[in-house]
């Protein structure tokens, strides 16, 4: 054992490296959400919205997002999401931001980059981009890097 950086690891345990079939799964823990059933929660987000009360209306956002659900109804709560934070003054982001945890930071994050990456939020997008900054200025980079590192997806 002159050499220990030639030992070959894996011919003492062959399936410590490998990936199991349990791995692959996503960690859904949320039951699947309808598109009518996420019709309520699109008309009290943006009645919220519309009235002014644009922190509520990330609490609710950020709270419980349809993660295990198909495409179209993500799509629906998207457009809902991205018109209740393009209503928003740019003065008041960081107030909002600073009344978020750690988790609902991760998930408006989500939103951001998920937003930026259709043709509806391109539209909004320097106001995508001061909620980013904002988050950023207050979380530092970490909400970022959960979002890359997450595998649930909005």
């Amino acid at each position: 054992m002159a050499d220990w950086r030639r030992i070959d690891i894996d011919a003492f345990d062959p399936e410590s490296g490998r990936l199991k079939p349990e791995d692959l799964v996503p960690p859904y823990d949320t039951p699947a959400v309808g598109v009518q059933e996420i019709q309520g929660r699109v008309g009290q987000l943006r009645s919220m919205a519309s009235s002014g009360d644009i922190a509520g209306a990330v609490q609710l956002i950020t709270s419980d997002p349809p993660y295990n659900s198909d495409e179209a109804t993500k799509k629906t709560y998207l457009l809902a999401v991205l018109e209740a934070l393009g209503q928003v003054k740019t003065m008041d982001i960081a107030n909002i931001v600073g009344q978020l945890n750690d988790s609902q930071v991760d998930v408006l994050v989500k939103y951001l980059y998920k937003g930026m990456s259709v043709p509806e939020g391109q539209k909004q997008g320097g106001i995508l981009l001061a909620w980013l900054e904002k988050i950023t200025q207050t979380n530092g980079v970490k909400p970022i890097v959960h979002f890359i590192s997450d595998r649930r997806t909005v």
